[in-house]
This record gives C-alpha cells, sequence and structure tokens, in this order.
C-alpha cells in the first residue's frame, strides 16, 4: 500500500488525521500491551476459579482488579484525548544527522503525562505537559540519504498509568525538508581562486580588510557590517563592503573533483561551502547546468545547499 493510499484510507476510516487536528474518538485506538493481557488473564483465571468453588472473596478481589484495570485504560485514553497538534515543522539537515521537527500544540487543559512521539522506528520522545506551560516538543526524525525528506506519520503513544493498555494516534504531519550532503574533507586541487583579475568573470569579491563603499542589505549579511549611521538617518539598510587579501575567494566545481562517485563529490564541496562561510569568504558553485557567481552570508550558503541537496533529483 502507497503512502498516499494508506492516508486516504485512515482518512476515511479514521477522520481527520492531518495537521492541525484534535484528537478524538475516531483517532484515537487503545489495545492491551503484553503485561495487560496477561493482566486479563489473570482475571479470567481468578473468575473461574471464584465461580466453580462459589468463593465470595475471589469475586470481590477479581470484581476489584477489573474495575481498577478499567480505570487505569480510562486515564491512558484521556491522556490522547482533546489534545491538538497546531502545526509541525522541520529544518534542513545533513545526511546521516536527524532531522529536529518542532512540534505547536495548543494550551493544554489539564496534565498530560506519559507521551511518546516517534516517527516511524526512531527513538521515543517521552514528555509531559502541564497546564500553562509552553506546549512545543522537538522531535527526531532519522534522515538516511541525501534529498528530499518525508519523515512519514507522526505517532503519539502512551500506556500512562500502569502499562496494563497503550493508546496511540497517527499523524500525518504532511512535512517534507530537504537533507544536504554529510560534509567530508578533502582538498579540491582544482579549485579556482578568484582573484581581482578575475573579478569581471565572476563577480566582485568581499573582503574584510580595505573599506569600499555601501551596498544595499542582503537577507543574512552580517549584523556587525551594517552601515547603522545611515540607518539612523532614515537612508535605510546598507551593509559596508571590503576588499583585501581575505575577500579573496574559491569557485568550487564538481568537475573539479577527481575520483569516487557523485555523492562522495557532492560531500566535499558541501564541506568546502561551510568552511568558505565560516572564515567569511567569497565562494561560487558549478554544477552541471548550475552556476552560483560568487557571493558569501547566509543566504548564499543556504542556497548551494540546496542545490547540493536537489542535484541529480529535480
Amino acid at each position: 500500500m502507497t503512502p498516499a493510499i494508506a492516508r486516504t484510507f485512515y482518512r476515511l476510516a479514521g477522520g481527520n488525521t492531518t495537521v492541525p487536528v484534535a484528537l478524538g474518538l475516531r483517532n484515537i485506538y487503545i489495545l492491551p500491551t503484553g503485561y495487560g493481557l496477561l493482566y486479563l488473564t489473570v482475571l479470567g483465571a481468578m473468575l473461574i476459579g471464584s465461580v466453580n468453588y462459589n468463593n465470595n472473596l475471589g469475586f470481590l478481589l477479581t470484581f476489584l482488579l477489573g474495575s481498577l484495570g478499567l480505570t487505569a485504560m480510562m486515564h491512558t485514553y484521556s491522556m490522547l484525548y482533546g489534545l491538538r497538534l497546531l502545526s509541525a515543522t522541520a529544518m534542513p539537515a545533513f545526511a546521516g544527522q536527524p532531522v529536529e521537527v518542532d512540534l505547536r500544540l495548543a494550551d493544554v487543559d489539564r496534565p498530560r503525562t506519559g507521551l511518546c512521539w516517534y516517527f516511524k522506528t526512531t527513538h521515543r520522545t517521552r514528555a509531559d505537559f502541564r497546564p500553562g506551560q509552553p506546549a512545543r516538543i522537538l522531535v527526531g526524525a532519522g534522515a538516511g540519504r541525501r534529498g528530499l525528506f518525508d519523515p512519514g506519520w507522526l505517532r503519539i503513544a502512551c500506556d500512562y498509568p500502569l502499562g496494563l493498555f497503550q493508546a496511540w494516534a497517527r499523524i500525518d504531519t504532511g512535512l517534507q525538508c530537504l537533507v544536504y550532503p554529510g560534509p567530508i574533507f578533502a582538498p579540491i586541487p582544482g579549485a579556482t581562486t578568484l582573484s581581482a583579475q578575475r573579478k569581471g568573470d565572476i563577480g566582485q569579491t568581499a573582503g574584510v580588510e580595505d573599506f569600499v563603499g555601501l551596498s544595499a542589505y542582503q537577507p543574512g549579511d552580517p549584523p556587525q557590517r551594517i552601515h547603522w549611521q545611515a540607518y539612523s538617518r532614515g537612508r535605510g539598510l546598507h551593509t559596508k563592503t571590503f576588499a583585501g587579501q581575505a575577500g579573496v575567494g574559491l569557485m568550487l566545481d564538481i568537475d573539479d573533483i577527481k575520483g569516487g562517485d557523485t555523492e562522495r563529490k557532492l560531500s566535499i564541496l558541501c564541506f568546502h561551502i561551510l568552511q568558505a562561510h565560516n572564515q567569511r569568504r567569497s565562494y561560487g558553485l558549478r554544477l552541471a547546468g548550475q552556476t552560483f557567481p560568487a557571493a558569501n552570508g547566509r543566504v548564499h550558503r543556504d542556497r548551494c545547499l540546496r542545490a547540493l541537496a536537489r542535484y541529480g533529483n529535480d
């Protein structure tokens, strides 16, 4: 069964399962756990023995333990009932690292204890919620390979208070996020150094030594380079531009990396992009059919990393 068919089936059979969603009678399920089955078996044996021997104390103990199990089942179910999930967002991650999904809940009306959140078979995140506290939680989803990642169904489970029953719900978050290549250190012998002679071909590089002038502010520019005096005079946001030896950048080309498969080449490029960004160096990127002129800043870094994540998958 494909994921799309499975999601359609659950919507028809179990009510709404897409974010935002409120958990209720049509999308919460409950079954006895292994301990719960053993508990019910012992209760059945006690009931049969009490009937055979007409033992009133046996009846009393059987019904007392039965009512305890029934009360525990109702408490387990109530931990999920009425829970409202408002939104789910995921940030990009690198291959081999977990994707963190930020879940935001509506205001909690009563204490909810022992809720476990997880995607597929990844590690479960256990959380307790109290009224008046921020109702947010980060849940990890294992991202394997580079590309577009779909974490799948979000599971919410609870076996509080006695572990005899487990209530659970499955929610379709509709999330998809990019997984960047995992950075691998390796030199690129053929990497082109952007010098002053090549400014006309690639674009002017930005350094950190000699002041050149002001340029229009771009999202992601370092705050320390913003010309606040111009902003205070009502001239808008401008960024101070410098030039010098520190401004010499690189042109990273996937064809310059010899040997290895495509995934390794992309991982090497990812390492050099992150290194150049941390050093505030200008850098450009060439992929098959794509060229990103030399620049720096967070916006440029994210643009290059997205190109690496989507390379060959468009």
